[in-house]
């Protein structure tokens, strides 16, 4: 069976193209060739192609061999290109095959064409295997399998030049958009990871179809993707674009039968920051990406400002890993007083950092890193080890003073681990306390969040003897059937609300309506931030069992804690009022 072969023959004596034809067939090819002898009609004939081979004449009275092989080279397709010439010098030969030329042959000896026409089929055939696997390389590294868009190193090279391209001409404005999807996890959990994927397919096919043809979109994380916009530098042209992809987003998603809705928070920056690298500029983005994610989502633009914060934050998140080490935090304890006989009943273990050359950081800036890096298990248990080390010491030091609780916070990174109903039980037996009680607060949002497990893991809990009380009570979302089951002691009202108690009747009401429900399910309650007796008067009146506040005191070092407990019992000191002194032991009540 013959091979079919095309032919392009730069000949301009037809006998001699149709020889060389001739040979090819005796050589088993089913041979297509066309002849050309001028320039233009080579460049007619590559247009019209594709070809298997070229073999031409060196001299022709309106052309030559070079002439023919730049055209070819100049057109970008690699084909063998074979010189058959009737007579060639050796020098004239290696110069073409210098040039770029495969071979060159004699007329008179044309048993070596077959041969030759083989060997350089069979080498094209390598070379272009060999570019295919540079593509498909390429391809696994700028660009993306899932969606087909470029990846992170492919915006970052094209963006690069865009750097480049500005540094010339300060005119060349761009802005970098860094697009994270809302809650993308909630569909690739709820749906399944197929589906989680034709989304971003979808997300990805959307966004190309809105960008211009000289803008730049890349898909670079799981759930981001990157869209760099060239000549926008105008501040309302630029909202409108942002505007323009947060209703790309927000249009309803179809995944086969069902229609998902999306949202995403945006980072922009633009190209009038002193940054001369591009993952500078994306990291920019990021930055401002993630300042939006933490404001609810929406857009954020960038300013040096957040790049400072991020610093600050890592350093002190390296700070605070350190300060685990060295013993940089200590425990504070704020009294809860009994209401009704105006006596000490436990205290609120409240952890504090002092920070070598900071100095105080506040607990509402390092808790909140601590659960955010993993670091707040660490930092839970050391705060159980010491509270529980601090009581073994007052069974002693305050035995006059006993029973008392005190009351340690436990996160919801906490509340999820398998083990913490084992680990404090282990830390509260090996510390073998008398007179004193351990409480366990736990905010009702993330109680009512985390379900079964940790309701199971309290009730082992409560009935080793340690109580559960539920911080902040009232600003979560629990229902009175599930508050029943619960395997709780006390409610603690949240500060929220005795703040506007007495200058609010709704508030009063949300206040009386605790302490019912409280009553009629057998819990005790702690009203927390009492900072005025007209506040103490009316909890006192409404039966309120407990409270905290600066009212009674700040929270206290353990060494000064013996002294306050003897002050408190002056029949003096809860009745004597100090007006300037407002947020430190103050006036409660006449009736005390």
């Amino acid at each position: 069976m013959s091979n079919p072969l095309r032919v392009l023959a730069i000949e301009d004596n037809p006998d001699d193209a149709e020889l060389l034809a001739l040979q090819l067939a005796s050589g088993g090819y089913d041979v297509d060739y066309l002849r050309v002898d001028t320039a233009a009609d080579l460049q007619a004939a590559l247009a019209a192609g594709p070809w298997d081979i070229i073999l031409t004449d060196y001299s022709m009275p309106q052309f030559d061999a070079i002439a023919a092989l730049t055209i070819v080279q100049a057109s970008g397709q690699d084909i063998p290109f074979i010189i058959v010439s009737g007579s060639i010098g050796e020098e004239t030969a290696v110069a073409a095959m210098q040039a770029g030329s495969h071979d060159y042959l004699l007329k008179s000896n044309l048993t070596r064409l077959v041969p030759a026409v083989k060997r350089e089929l069979r080498e094209a055939q390598v070379r272009d295997e060999r570019r295919q696997a540079l593509r498909d390389l390429e391809q696994l590294a700028f660009y993306d399998l899932l969606t087909g868009l470029p990846n992170r190193s492919k915006f970052l090279l094209n963006l690069q030049d865009w750097i480049e391209h500005r540094q010339a001409d300060p005119e060349a404005h761009f802005s970098v958009i860094f697009l994270d999807i809302d809650r993308y996890k909630r569909v690739k959990y709820g749906l399944g990871h197929q589906k989680g994927h034709d989304f971003l397919v979808e997300v990805g096919q959307r966004l190309v179809r809105w960008a211009g043809p000289n803008d730049l979109v890349a898909h670079i994380e799981e759930d981001s993707f990157a869209i760099a916009l060239r000549h926008v530098a105008n501040t309302a042209v630029l909202a409108e674009k942002v505007a323009q992809v947060h209703g790309l987003m927000e249009e309803p998603f179809q995944l086969g039968a069902l229609q998902i809705y999306a949202s995403a928070s945006l980072g922009i920056v633009d190209s009038n920051l002193p940054y001369t690298v591009a993952a500078d500029f994306l990291r920019a983005a990021d930055t401002a990406n993630y300042h939006a994610r933490q404001q609810g989502g929406q857009t954020r633009f960038f300013s040096i400002q957040m790049q400072t914060e991020e610093s600050d934050r890592l350093q002190l998140e390296a700070d605070l890993q350190q300060a685990l080490v060295n013993q940089e935090l200590v425990l504070y304890y704020q009294p809860i007083i009994s209401l009704q006989t105006c006596q000490v009943s436990g205290f609120e273990a409240l952890v504090r950092w002092h920070h070598p050359t900071r100095g105080w950081v506040g607990p509402n800036i390092f808790i909140p890193l601590a659960e955010q890096t993993g670091l707040i298990i660490p930092l839970g248990q050391w705060v159980l080890e010491e509270a529980c080390r601090q009581m073994h010491h007052w069974q002693t030091e305050l035995a006059e003073f006993l029973p008392l609780s005190v009351a340690v916070n436990l996160s919801g990174i906490q509340l999820v681990q398998p083990n913490l109903a084992t680990t404090i039980q282990a830390i509260w037996e090996q510390a073998q306390i008398q007179g004193l009680s351990l409480k366990l607060e736990v905010t009702e949002s993330l109680l009512m969040e985390n379900g079964e497990l940790v309701i199971q893991q309290l009730q082992r809990l409560r009935s080793s003897g340690i109580q559960i009380c539920i911080d902040d009570f009232g600003t979560g979302y629990s229902s009175l059937a599930y508050l029943h089951s619960l395997p709780i002691n006390t409610l603690k009202i949240d500060r929220s609300f005795v703040d506007r108690m007495t200058l609010d009747g709704k508030n009063l009401s949300i206040v009386k309506t605790i302490l019912t429900l409280a009553k009629t399910l057998g819990l005790s309650v702690v009203a927390e931030g009492i900072e005025t007796a007209n506040q103490f008067d009316e909890l006192r009146s409404l039966n309120c069992t407990e409270g905290q506040g600066y009212l009674f005191a700040k929270p206290l070092p353990p060494q000064d804690l013996a002294l306050w407990l003897h002050q408190a019992k002056s029949p003096h000191f809860l009745t004597t009022v100090s007006a300037t002194h407002p947020h430190y032991d103050s006036p409660l009540s006449s009736a005390c």
